[in-house]
């Protein structure tokens, strides 16, 4: 009777362990695959977000303001509206294209994201204006705490005060 009941403790002592070590690696396994998730979505919003800026015109000139772009491009026609804010789906990435509002990426921490430019001084070396060498746009997402980042040159020559 006595060997029984030993027996049986350490079969529960030794189940107890080994449903720590699978809790441990199936957690382990599911944060893997959320992250990897939430990075490919992220790195195909900032795959289409090169392409929208990249091809930027030069005319109407792009109008920046906070977290905001308001431009035309090569695509198509009509003005289109890259925007990080809170907007009816959640925090996010949108496009506007045509007035419809589309999300490109979800949960964006929007007070630690923004789209940003640098201007350079006589990049074609015939006005003495100042030119748009770089587009920025960087965004924090809400469930990793890793910043992504992209940098855009456009191929428009646009100048800008």
């Amino acid at each position: 009777m006595i060997e029984l009941v030993t027996t049986l403790i350490l079969i529960g002592v030794i189940g107890a362990f080994a449903g720590l070590f699978l809790f441990t690696g199936i957690n382990g396994f599911l944060a893997s695959k959320r992250n990897s998730e939430t990075a490919l979505k992220a790195q195909v919003a900032l795959d289409r977000i090169s392409v929208e800026l990249r091809n930027i015109k030069a005319s109407p000139k792009p109008v920046f303001e906070t977290s905001k772009i308001t431009y035309q491009n090569d695509i198509a026609v009509g003005n289109r509206i890259l925007q990080i804010e809170d907007g009816p789906q959640g925090p996010g990435i949108y496009l506007t294209v045509g007035g419809a509002k589309n999300l490109l990426l979800d949960n964006v921490n929007v007070a630690q994201s923004n789209i940003t430019y640098e201007a350079s001084k006589n990049l074609d070396n015939e006005n003495n204006n100042n030119e748009i060498s770089a587009i920025r746009v960087t965004f924090l997402l809400i469930e990793m705490g890793t910043p992504f980042k992209v940098e855009i040159y456009p191929r428009a020559l646009i100048t800008y005060p």
